[in-house]
């Protein structure tokens, strides 16, 4: 199911019409009806107008996706603006549209992000990914990489593909690459989330990039992967 949350009747009908074919549809006008939604209905994807009441824009999205953590949701606004956009990804969301959107840009989007990926544009990601470098270059000496495992342990191919995932690449683009099928390339993915317990590719490009400026040697207290128990992927 994808949920429609904006207080504008007008806008909640086109985007139901760009979508009623292919999804079951559900509307809400305001935060009473969206956090039950959230709650009962689990909805597989939230299109979520940035100017529903008491939402307080992107600040409001952690709230929201709380209320059910495997929703995927997609932040519409009246004004793209980068840094708005990042920051909703760094609060939870999967993808950042102009409400203007075309109907077939909009099921497109739905698609991308319910396979696990996310809707916004790739200089975002760049930029995202330039500035956890920063951090890494300019942080504490000391301070923790974001995950604890390290890409020694993927197989030659897998960070082949991970280092791809890293610098914006789509499944497609892998798959043409390397010359393998995108199922091949999607399995790889699987293997990868489950060996560096990583839940999504945005987390693996995060990932990715910290670590082109981490400690070359696992900490201590690190099992080797072949002894811990993997946490299933969300998506690839």
């Amino acid at each position: 199911m994808v949920l429609i949350a904006s207080a504008d009747a007008e806008l909640r009908q086109r985007w139901a019409h760009g979508l009623r074919n292919a999804y079951t549809i559900h509307e809400v006008g305001d935060q009473v009806d969206l956090k039950r939604s959230m709650t009962n209905s689990r909805p597989a994807v939230l299109l979520l107008d940035s100017n529903l009441p008491q939402m307080a824009e992107v600040r409001g999205v952690p709230a929201i996706q709380r209320l059910c953590l495997s929703t995927r949701i997609i932040l519409f606004t009246s004004v793209h603006d980068e840094k708005e956009e990042i920051s909703a990804l760094k609060c939870g969301a999967k993808g950042y549209c102009k409400k203007e959107i075309d109907p077939s840009q909009l099921r497109k989007a739905v698609e991308v992000v319910q396979k696990g990926e996310v809707w916004v544009r790739r200089k975002t990601i760049c930029r995202l990914l330039a500035e956890v470098c920063s951090f890494s270059e300019t942080g504490p000496k000391d301070s923790p990489p974001l995950t604890e495992v390290y890409l020694q342990y993927l197989t030659p191919r897998e960070r082949q593909i991970a280092l791809l995932v890293g610098h914006g690449a789509a499944n497609k683009e892998i798959a043409s690459r390397i010359n393998i099928s995108e199922r091949t390339v999607k399995a790889h993915l699987t293997s990868i989330f489950q060996k560096l317990q990583i839940s999504d590719r945005l987390r693996l490009g995060l990932f990715v990039a910290a670590q082109n400026h981490a400690k070359s040697a696992p900490p201590p207290s690190i099992k080797r992967i072949s002894d811990q128990s993997p946490i299933r992927p969300k998506s690839n």
